[in-house]
């Protein structure tokens, strides 16, 4: 993987069942991080069809945390804002990428503080998926964990044009 590559991201939900995929362009790679950007415009597709993004996003991904930061910018560059979703740590295979998402989400819309989101979600999921009393606890320390992440985050500014 290197910069400028295309990779296809897949969001998965924990019976393994894809429900949502994209293509991303590769902004930087290192051990520890790789770092996407879409522009505005971008397809999103599930298995109901196209989704258009009104925003260019920058998404930071750490092969070693249950989450992965996303950055979405409004077409005139002003950022909308800094959501972290809450999954599996994300599985890389060659230009693929693919993550579980665990429903629990944290958004910030600046100049607000960030708020824990879709609970609901998490605790629907919990039920259908068969989460351990324990597995949500931790679910919820990383969102914990995320919130802190989303308030303290320094946006890097709108992605190039790639």
């Amino acid at each position: 993987m290197q910069i400028g590559d295309q990779m296809q991201v897949r969001a998965h939900k924990s019976d393994g069942t894809c429900y949502r995929w994209w293509t991303a362009i590769v902004e930087s790679v290192s051990a520890d991080q790789i770092v996407v950007v879409t522009p505005v415009g971008h397809a999103i597709e599930d298995p109901g069809g196209t989704f258009v993004s009104p925003n260019a996003l920058r998404v930071f991904y750490w092969p070693d945390k249950w989450y992965s930061l996303l950055e979405a910018y409004a077409p005139d560059g002003e950022l909308v804002e800094i959501y972290v979703n809450i999954s599996s740590p994300v599985e890389i295979d060659g230009l693929q990428m693919r993550f579980t998402d665990l429903e629990l989400d944290v958004s910030r819309r600046p100049p607000r503080e960030a708020l824990l989101e879709d609970e609901h979600e998490f605790e629907e999921a919990a039920v259908e998926y068969g989460y351990s009393e324990e597995f949500q606890r931790t679910c919820y320390a990383v969102a914990k964990e995320a919130l802190d992440l989303a308030n303290r985050w320094e946006a890097r500014g709108m992605p190039a044009d790639r």
